[in-house]
């Protein structure tokens, strides 16, 4: 398989899961792994398939997005709350990225692992059918803004869904569907930007560019398809709230847990 197959896959999988409540990071391990896209596990292809996810969910919420900032010049008492918010949301992120930095690059080296974190997604999922409070239609305030932020920095381990985790929290505190959905994707932003931006100043400090040996064209094919898969993934993902599908995506976890454990064993 060339490796421009190989991109457009990843970035495929980067771009649909990565919104999903289904773990993009277990999904790019499980695929490299499965598949054999060994070539592909260069830092560079990681930074610029976030990069169009980022994008993605920008250009998704940019209304939302140019609100909020023509509040915070206003100072609109709503808009800072939000952006409060946003930032308390980062901190246990950072935290844990900072303290366990190696472990969680170990974890991600581990495809039985990402198929363990994936049955414990799955049952996540599930547990907002039982216990999900969305009646409730409550505010992101700062308390709630930090245990969805500890929800994130639980999803740092590849396998633990990102979105279904903190859309998850989300429904155990009762925040009303819009207000979680526009939070949750929108929380990450600042969390891949500055662990992506991390990254590169590192890799640059050690003398060599992430993007060392990346064809720019296979790249630019990569970042434009992970941001257009990605919008669709997010306003896909808006409307499966707004039905109360969230949950269903959990037997999906569950089986790809399973299934992906069983291949890992009989490759081994």
């Amino acid at each position: 398989m060339n490796d421009l197959l190989q991109m457009i896959i990843l970035a495929v999988v980067q771009g649909l899961t990565e919104f999903l409540p289904v773990s993009s990071s277990g999904h790019l391990v499980l695929a490299k792994h499965l598949l054999g896209f060994d070539a592909m596990g260069g830092l560079g292809v990681e930074v610029l398939l976030h990069g169009g996810t980022v994008v993605a969910v920008l250009a998704y919420y940019w209304r939302f997005i140019v609100e909020t900032l023509r509040g915070l010049l206003r100072r609109d008492r709503e808009a800072w709350r939000f952006a409060l918010a946003v930032l308390v949301s980062m901190i246990p992120a950072v935290v844990l990225g900072l303290l366990f930095e190696d472990a969680l690059e170990a974890a991600s080296g581990s495809p039985l692992f990402v198929c363990g974190a994936l049955i414990f997604t799955g049952l996540l999922l599930l547990a907002t059918r039982l216990y999900g409070r969305d009646g409730l239609g409550r505010d992101v305030t700062l308390g709630r803004a930090l245990l969805m932020g500890l929800a994130q920095a639980v999803a740092m381990l590849p396998g633990v869904s990102r979105s279904g985790s903190t859309i998850a929290m989300s429904r155990f505190l009762g925040i009303g569907t819009d207000k979680a959905a526009a939070f949750s994707f929108l929380m990450v932003v600042p969390v891949i930007v500055g662990g992506n931006i991390l990254y590169f100043l590192r890799a640059l400090n050690g003398g060599d560019s992430p993007f060392a040996g990346l064809d720019w064209s296979m790249g630019v094919v990569g970042f434009g398809v992970s941001a257009l898969v990605g919008y669709a993934s997010v306003a896909w993902m808006v409307r499966l709230l707004g039905r109360h599908h969230f949950w269903r995506f959990g037997f999906y976890c569950l089986a790809v847990g399973f299934v992906g454990g069983v291949f890992c064993l009989l490759l081994r």
